[in-house]
């Protein structure tokens, strides 16, 4: 048994899921829509098989309880997974950097280094950690973390943004407009569930559990080890594919509003409501883009 505690520990919003507002200048909860990052059970079957090998799983996230249980209802499966949930509503007992407990912190807000979104390494108790987080100033908090606790500081971290989800690159309120153009003009659609397949096949997940396979099998060496480099390129590719598909929607879309009536093209309020009232288990969950 590896005598060095290891945790991974994972954030919520932009790595687990999104959060989208439905009413424009509202910044309440109520008014955001939960959408879940494509391939969620590849990470929770990865999680499952790391955690029997002893490593604990922390979520650690500022989102308050009541957004963390809309996503333990999406996803269920995650209620057994985490050891630990640390959230805005419990943070006293992991944001509290007193000098005695957790004396590099401390140092580091005297320095006027921001912590506030940074996840605090010594305040867990694990030797090992890899945070995977969608935040890439985390990375050089935790650079100036480690120059401050040089020598005392004896942390073997890993850090991987998985390349934060964002609910899809295509607006809700025009993938409701691309819909109905879907269902009059073939070629449009075939784009478009092109599109829409690409999105659900989003790679974050598939990274986040080789990330997690390397951080379980790498020996212990103190020091702060940023892996998105490695996985860039990856990430990349897939952008520049979705991309290419946006684009080629747009320019289509706009060549059709142009042979169509308005009135095919006008959102109905309860259209708009029955798409936008629900969270997501998915990217555009509720949109059908076979032709009728």
């Amino acid at each position: 048994m590896d005598k060095y505690k290891k945790a991974i520990v994972l954030d919520m919003d932009e790595t687990l899921e999104h959060g989208m507002f439905k009413k424009q200048y509202s910044f309440n909860e109520e008014d955001l829509i939960m959408v879940l990052r494509p391939n969620l059970d590849k990470l929770i079957n990865k999680l499952k098989e790391v955690k029997k090998q002893g490593v604990d799983i922390i979520l650690c996230t500022t989102a308050r309880d009541s957004w963390v249980e809309r996503f333990l209802n999406l996803k269920p499966e995650f209620r057994d997974l985490f050891d630990k949930k640390y959230t805005r509503d419990n943070e006293k007992e992991w944001r509290e950097y007193c000098k005695e407990k957790y004396p590099i912190e401390y140092q580091a807000q005297k320095e006027n280094i921001n912590l506030e979104k940074l996840k605090p390494i010594t305040t867990f108790g694990y030797d090992s950690v890899l945070y995977i987080d969608d935040n890439k100033i985390d990375n050089i908090r935790l650079k100036m973390l480690f120059e401050i606790g040089e020598g005392k500081l004896k942390k073997d971290v890993t850090h991987f943004t998985a390349f934060g989800f964002y609910g899809g690159r295509v607006e809700w309120i025009d993938m409701l407009v691309y819909e109905k153009l879907a269902k009059i003009n073939i070629e449009f659609s075939q784009i478009l569930e092109e599109y829409i397949e690409k999105e659900r096949n989003n790679k974050g997940c598939e990274m986040m559990c080789l990330a997690i396979d390397k951080f379980v099998n790498k020996e212990f060496k103190i020091g702060l080890n940023l892996i998105d480099d490695d996985y860039v390129e990856e990430n990349n590719i897939f952008n520049k594919k979705l991309e290419i598909l946006q684009e080629r929607l747009e320019n289509l879309s706009d060549k059709l509003k142009n042979e169509v009536e308005k009135d095919i093209l006008d959102l109905s309020e309860y259209e708009v409501n029955k798409i936008l009232n629900t969270d997501k288990k998915y990217p555009y969950e509720g949109i059908e883009v076979k032709q009728i």
